[in-house]
């Protein structure tokens, strides 16, 4: 039961997403006081993390050249079954808000983030109430998961890299992580200048057979249109 429930919860906030505040990750972000939650945000508006990542605890440290880069332990890492990345390692656009404050706090050394898994979806959610009182689809911290999948796959990136993103061992299970609208308004809001993940990923036939019949099912409402 639990399974299908977060299943569920997943699937609301991909088909939800469009319907939030416009400018929604910059508008809490700003709005955090508290330096701990404010770097767990941050963690999840550049990487889009799972939560219970983030409650490991996520390394964030700048390279020998400057670069930003966040380390992830994954969590739906299932070796017998071939499923998950154990470890992967991002390098962030630093023009963000979330990226300077990131680069900022590590410019002194290495840091690691945690926060509660079910902790910061409920400060996520309250600060939705708190910013946008009227309005009944409120942010939790798959939001922002979901939101990087739909900003890669609107700006065009293979597969294979929004599954190394989102710490897939198939690129399969990326479908799963916001659709890409048809005005592309998130294309080129990733962030993600490069992913190095410990295996390699799985191409999937299911992958090639969804595709097919996404482009199809856009080719036949352009001829009814």
């Amino acid at each position: 039961m639990k399974a299908t429930t977060q299943k569920n919860r997943g699937l609301s906030k991909r088909h939800t997403l469009g319907r939030l505040a416009a400018g929604w990750r910059e508008s809490i972000f700003e709005s955090i006081k508290s330096e701990r939650l404010k770097l767990a945000v941050a963690v999840i508006s550049a990487t889009g993390c799972r939560p219970s990542e983030l409650e490991l605890g996520v390394v964030v440290r700048l390279t020998q050249d400057g670069r930003l880069q966040v380390g992830i332990q994954g969590t739906k890492v299932d070796a017998r079954m071939h499923r998950g990345q154990p470890l992967r390692l991002l390098f962030i656009c630093e023009d963000s808000l979330w990226g300077r404050y990131l680069k900022e706090r590590a410019a002194a050394g290495a840091l690691i983030v945690k926060y509660d898994a079910e902790g910061i979806s409920q400060r996520l959610r309250e600060k939705s109430r708190e910013l946008w009182p009227r309005r009944s689809n409120l942010v939790s911290a798959y939001s922002y998961r979901h939101f990087l999948g739909r900003a890669m796959k609107e700006s065009g990136l293979p597969a294979e890299e929004i599954s190394k993103t989102l710490g897939h061992a198939s690129d399969f299970a990326q479908l799963s992580y916001g659709r890409a609208g048809g005005g592309k308004k998130t294309s080129g809001q990733h962030g993600i200048l490069k992913v190095i993940v410990q295996n390699p990923i799985r191409h999937s036939p299911k992958t090639d057979r969804h595709l097919r019949f996404a482009k199809s099912n856009h080719q036949l409402k352009g001829e009814r249109a």
